[in-house]
């Protein structure tokens, strides 16, 4: 097929959960799919306004995007559950960008509602080929093999990421390893997608993790009734999908099933910084935790090398409590 064009995708905030969505379906319209670089070591942020890191990540890596590309994809994102919604930021992220850019490139910013039909992810694709110049049917077959490829890739993800160099997990043409060799701790790693995975954000904090011999174990495989199971007790609704999928799948692996529980958290996140509280509260009336639970705050100032000195830590708690409790096995096991 005829390349119609390039169509940038900046590396940041819902790019490290919708990436291989996104990519293969503006690729089966004909469009080439265009990735912003990491900051690397002489990267520099664009400091358009006072937001947490992963903002100010979206912000650069778009400046970076701009003149290379004939679209910016950054779809506002309101909701990506039936019942709840994202943070404010994400909804007046194109306008943020559009400002940032001076109206310099073309942005598709349709709106992804899931609380609303005509808002679906199905229907914001295809308003977006639409724009394109692309037909409905056209877009429907496209987000069809897009769809597939996405649940596909979604089951290799825990193998990918424990298998595979973490710049290259989002790299569509590196399979899954086919097993991954067997680590002594097994550990969660919770938190919003793009701290997880954005080694500008977390200072590659899960590569050094897996060098201490930890296997990482996302929410990524938890199904949406374990979280409820975990949250549905509260007194009080937790209103964003994300700080749902947080705190649920916190309380799951505190439970069992792994050795020890990292909460990665944005330093000026407002949400982040009210479930802190949240679980602080919780697990005071639970009477605390028998699994080794640490708490990164992470912003650009973070330096890695403070990082890794309280995760080697961490490591050597949970090598304790294997030593306690050396009949110890794991429950829950969530795979």
């Amino acid at each position: 097929m005829e390349e119609k064009g390039r169509i940038g995708i900046p590396r940041a905030l819902m790019f490290y959960r919708y990436f291989p969505l996104w990519k293969v379906f503006f690729e089966e319209l004909g469009w080439r799919v265009i990735v912003s670089d990491g900051l690397g070591k002489r990267g520099k942020l664009v400091y358009f306004e006072d937001s947490c890191l992963p903002m100010k990540l979206l912000i650069t890596h778009s400046m970076d995007l701009k003149e290379k590309v004939d679209h910016l994809f950054i779809p506002r994102l309101v909701s990506l559950h039936r019942s709840y919604i994202m943070c404010p930021k994400f909804r007046g992220a194109p306008d943020i960008v559009r400002l940032a850019t001076e109206r310099t490139v073309s942005i598709l910013d349709e709106t992804i509602d899931l609380r609303m039909r005509e808002h679906s992810t199905l229907r914001a694709l295809l308003k977006t080929g639409k724009r394109l110049g692309v037909t409905e049917k056209d877009g429907k077959r496209a987000f069809q093999k897009a769809e597939r490829f996405f649940l596909n890739f979604q089951k290799g993800w825990e193998d990918r990421i424990n298998g595979l160099p973490l710049k290259q997990v989002f790299h569509l043409e590196s399979p899954a390893p086919a097993k991954n060799e067997e680590k002594p701790f097994r550990v969660a790693f919770i938190g919003h997608p793009y701290n997880l995975f954005d080694t500008d954000v977390n200072k590659d904090i899960l590569s050094f993790a897996r060098s201490l011999g930890m296997r990482i174990i996302t929410p990524d495989g938890l199904s949406e009734k374990e979280i409820n199971a975990q949250v549905s007790e509260f007194s009080k609704e937790i209103y964003w999908s994300s700080g749902r999928e947080i705190v649920g799948s916190l309380f799951h692996f505190l439970s069992g099933g792994v050795d020890g529980v990292v909460f990665l958290t944005s330093f000026k996140c407002g949400i982040d910084a009210l479930l802190q509280e949240f679980i602080r509260r919780r697990l005071k009336l639970k009477g605390g935790v028998s699994i080794p639970l640490l708490v990164l705050s992470l912003d650009e100032h973070s330096g890695r090398e403070g990082l890794t000195t309280r995760l080697e830590a961490f490591r050597d708690v949970m090598e304790q409590q294997k030593i306690r409790n050396p009949k110890h096995e794991i429950r829950n096991n969530p795979k």
